[in-house]
C-alpha cells in the first residue's frame, strides 16, 4: 500500500513508523526543511519537503498511485485541503485531523462533507477518551477496550504485594484452570517488550498487559497488586480541549472536579461554560497554589496542559505522597522515562490515541486497534470471515509466527472467551491478538478468504 502523510509531528511520525513496519510504502510531506531532515534520519521512508496543498507536491510524493492520505498537520486548512486534492486525484482512502471545535460539530458539517474525508480524527477528543478510560479503572496506567468493551486490555505494574510475582505464567494457569478469564499478552522489563509464554516467570516490577473480561478487572489489579480506588476527589491541570473534555466528563459521573487554568480569560470562559467545576486561576507549576487546592490529596490528578515539563512536574509533586493517582499527557516523548522515575502512574499521548483510530480504519477488518507508548507490540481485533485459513481451526493447528498470541475470542450474543489451544475458530468470529506490526500480514492472511 502506497501512503502518504502530511505532516511529521508527534501523530505523523508514529503512523509512518507504524504502518513502515508492515511493509508499507511510506512518503511524509514536511513544509518545515530542518523536521524533514530529522525524520529521514530517524525513519526509512521517502520525505517530500512542500506544501500539500499544492498539487506539484503531491505529484512528486506519488499522489496518483496513492491508496490513502492522512492529513495529520495542526493546521486544520493544510488537512482540508490536502484530502480533498487526493480525492480528486482518485485516492481510496482519505484521514483528515480537525482540532478547531467549531468544524467537528454541526457548524462545520457542510465543509465536512465537501472534503470526503473517509475519516476525521481529533487528537484531543481522542486522548480524553482515553483518560476517562483511566479514571474508570483507576490503578490500571493502560486501559483499552476492546470488542465493544466486553474485553479490556490492563496495563499495570505488578508490586512486591502480587500474589502472582514469582509464578510462571503456566503456574498461575494451573491455578486457574479450567476457568481463564485473563491472559497475560505483553512484558516489559528493564526497558525490552516481548510475548510471554508459559515458562516466563513474573517479577515485582514487570509492566504487564493483560487481557480480560469487563467484570473481571478488579479482580485483575488486585492479583497485580494495583491499587484502585473509585475517582470522586479530581484535580484537572490545564483548561485546553483535553482538560475541559475531562473536567465536563468527570462531573457527569459524579465526581468533585477541581481544574486549574493559567489564562484569565480561559478561566473566566469554563467558569460559565461548566458550572458544577470548580475553576481557579493560577499556574500549574505553583506548589503553594497545588497546596492550597489539596493536590496531594485528591484520588485523581490529571496534568493535561500543553507543555509537557510542566505535566510531568506537577504529576510528580501531586504523586508526592502515594494518595493520589497521577496522569500526565505527554506530546514529546523523550519525557517518557521520567513519568517512572517520579513515581507518576500513567502517561497519555495523542499520537497513540490518534493513530489507533487511523490504524483501525486503515485495516478495514479491525474492530479495535491498541497500540503502545514505550513498544512495538500492539493488540488489534479481527473478524474470521468465511473460507479463511482459520475458519473451523483450532487455535494450535493454525501455526502463526511466534510475535503473535491470539487472546480472546467472541461470537455475536456471547460474552468474550479467553482462547486456549483447543479453542475452534469459526467465520465471525472476532478474536484479539497481541502481535508486532511484522506480523500484521501473516494474521490477515490466516483470517480473511
Amino acid at each position: 500500500m502506497h501512503v502518504i502523510i502530511v505532516g511529521a509531528g508527534e501523530v505523523g511520525r508514529y503512523l509512518a513508523q507504524r504502518l513502515g513496519a508492515e511493509g508499507n510504502d511510506i512518503v511524509i510531506i514536511e513544509q518545515d526543511e530542518s523536521v524533514a531532515a530529522s525524520i529521514g534520519e530517524e525513519l526509512d521512508v521517502q520525505v517530500v519537503i512542500g506544501s500539500a496543498t499544492t498539487p506539484s507536491t503531491l505529484e512528486t510524493a506519488g499522489i496518483r498511485q496513492a491508496d490513502l492520505l492522512a492529513g495529520v498537520t495542526q493546521n486544520d486548512e493544510v488537512n482540508f485541503i490536502a484530502s480533498l486534492l487526493a480525492k480528486e486525484y482518485g485516492v481510496a482512502q482519505t484521514v483528515a485531523r480537525i482540532q478547531t471545535e467549531e468544524l467537528r460539530g454541526p457548524a462545520g458539517k457542510a465543509l465536512r462533507d465537501a472534503m470526503k474525508a473517509d475519516l476525521i480524527i481529533d487528537p484531543d477528543a481522542d486522548t480524553a477518551d482515553e483518560i476517562m478510560e483511566l479514571a474508570r479503572v483507576s490503578g490500571a496506567d493502560e486501559v483499552y477496550r476492546m470488542s465493544d468493551g466486553d474485553l479490556l486490555v490492563i496495563g499495570a505494574v505488578i508490586s512486591d504485594s502480587s500474589p502472582l510475582a514469582g509464578s510462571t505464567l503456566a503456574e498461575i494457569g494451573q491455578t486457574y484452570e479450567p476457568d481463564w478469564r485473563f491472559l497475560f499478552g505483553a512484558l516489559t522489563r528493564d526497558g525490552e517488550t516481548v510475548i510471554p509464554r508459559g515458562d516466563q516467570r513474573l517479577e515485582a516490577g514487570d509492566h504487564v498487559r493483560v487481557l480480560t473480561t469487563r467484570d473481571t478487572r478488579n479482580e485483575i489489579l488486585e492479583l497485580l497488586g494495583a491499587k484502585h480506588r473509585r475517582a470522586n476527589r479530581v484535580m484537572v491541570l490545564g483548561g485546553g480541549a483535553v482538560g475541559s473534555r475531562v473536567a465536563e466528563r468527570l462531573t457527569e459521573e459524579g465526581a468533585d472536579v477541581v481544574l486549574v487554568e493559567q489564562d484569565l480569560d480561559r478561566a473566566k470562559y469554563l467558569s460559565e461554560r461548566l458550572p458544577y467545576v470548580t475553576i481557579v486561576n493560577g499556574d500549574i507549576e505553583d506548589i503553594d497554589l497545588l497546596n492550597e487546592e489539596s493536590a496531594t490529596r485528591m484520588d485523581l490528578v490529571i496534568a493535561a496542559t500543553g507543555d509537557d515539563a510542566a505535566n510531568v512536574l506537577a504529576c510528580a509533586f501531586a504523586a508526592g505522597d502515594k494518595r493520589a493517582f497521577t496522569v500526565a499527557v505527554l506530546h514529546r516523548l523523550a519525557l517518557l522515562p521520567l513519568v517512572r522515575q517520579f513515581g507518576i502512574d500513567a502517561a497519555v499521548s495523542p499520537r497513540t490515541a490518534s493513530a489507533n483510530a487511523v490504524l483501525r480504519h486503515v485495516r478495514g477488518g479491525t474492530a479495535s486497534v491498541a497500540t503502545f507508548l514505550e513498544s512495538d507490540i500492539e493488540v488489534d481485533e479481527f473478524e474470521i470471515e468465511e473460507g479463511s485459513s482459520a475458519d473451523g481451526v483450532r487455535v494450535a493447528d493454525l501455526h502463526l509466527p511466534h510475535s503473535i498470541v491470539l487472546g480472546a475470542v467472541t461470537r455475536e450474543g456471547g460474552p468474550g472467551e479467553i482462547v486456549r489451544g483447543k479453542t475452534t475458530l469459526h467465520a465471525g468470529d472476532n478474536v484479539v491478538v497481541f502481535a508486532r506490526p511484522e506480523s500484521i500480514p501473516a494474521l490477515l492472511k490466516a483470517f480473511t478468504a
